[in-house]
């Protein structure tokens, strides 16, 4: 576009024909997507930052998998970080929305694809840097979000990034070869809602009516029976409700998975055989959390071993 007039016209022709952007994103001449809010996006803050801290090589030498993209804020900061960004999104009218944005601000290293986000595979994506899987993991049935998982475990080098909401309390059980995971059910449309009804839907599923949510212990096993050598969640930079004081939710937040080789101790080998699972509750922020029904013989477990760590720590 050569000047703000022609720029801001196309821009009204994408909105007319595949409705309002998601995100306030700048371009030339002082354009925004949506007129420049001044809203500060703190979960993009945070996602770069763990890029930049855990990467261990520049933007410019990475090459990054953005991952239910909606419109493209993710893929272009990415890019114009200086990484190669393949952004990956369902919905026509988002597509449509971030190739434009794509072209107006001439981002080379930028890639955008049609695809759901469950067909990721190496033949056809080759392997990433980095993953980003922010908003979308929630949007899925449950075996579909532990398959997206596994695969991301596949065609990653070193770091996936999950933020999602989560479940506060262990409301349903399911089974995953032969491990047990919590969570709960959440309603993305309803039972009778038409595929075009979905379709307009921007900010759900494609077509599942109901998802599932895990929670934070689940969440963290999950990613370690994948096979992921460290499991981290991020506090800071922290994501507030659009910098203002408070959580904007009290139930999403940020994993990081590290894809490493597993250390092997020296001087503590026994350690070496072990595979523990949290347990539900144990990275419970919640007081309220009602725990499912754990039997007698876990917590006299827990307080015998509570006694000897006693024991041994008594002068």
């Amino acid at each position: 576009m050569e000047n703000q007039q022609e720029l801001q016209q196309a821009l009204d022709n994408i909105k007319k024909n595949y409705g309002e952007f998601a995100y306030d994103i700048p371009l030339p001449f002082d354009i925004w997507t949506r007129g420049n809010r001044q809203v500060p996006h703190t979960r993009l803050k945070r996602i770069v930052q763990i890029i930049g801290d855990l990467t261990n090589k520049p933007f410019s030498e990475c090459r990054i998998l953005d991952l239910g993209c909606l419109d493209g804020i993710f893929s272009i900061e990415l890019a114009q970080q200086g990484a190669y960004t393949v952004g990956v999104e369902i919905r026509e009218a988002n597509i449509q929305k971030a190739k434009f944005c794509k072209e107006v601000l001439g981002l080379k290293n930028l890639e955008f694809r049609q695809d759901d986000v469950r067909n990721i595979e190496i033949e056809s994506y080759g392997m990433f840097d980095v993953i980003v899987c922010s908003g979308i993991l929630y949007h899925l049935p449950a075996m579909d979000a532990i398959k997206l998982i596994n695969r991301m475990y596949e065609i990653v080098h070193r770091v996936v990034v999950i933020d999602t909401h989560i479940s506060l309390n262990p409301e349903e059980r399911i089974y995953f070869c032969g491990e047990e995971f919590w969570g709960k059910k959440y309603r993305e449309h309803s039972d009778n809602a038409l595929p075009e009804e979905k379709e307009m839907n921007l900010l759900a599923s494609i077509e599942n009516t109901t998802s599932f949510w895990f929670t934070r212990p689940s969440l963290a096993n999950l990613l370690s029976q994948a096979g992921f050598s460290s499991v981290y969640e991020c506090f800071n930079p922290p994501h507030l409700n659009f910098g203002k004081p408070g959580l904007e939710h009290i139930d999403r937040c940020t994993f990081v998975a590290i894809k490493d080789e597993i250390c092997s101790l020296k001087t503590s080998p026994c350690a070496n055989e072990i595979n523990e699972k949290l347990p539900e509750g144990s990275l419970s922020y919640n007081i309220e959390v009602n725990m499912p029904e754990i039997p007698v013989s876990f917590f006299q477990r827990v307080k015998t071993r509570f006694k000897e760590l006693l024991t041994k720590s008594h002068i």
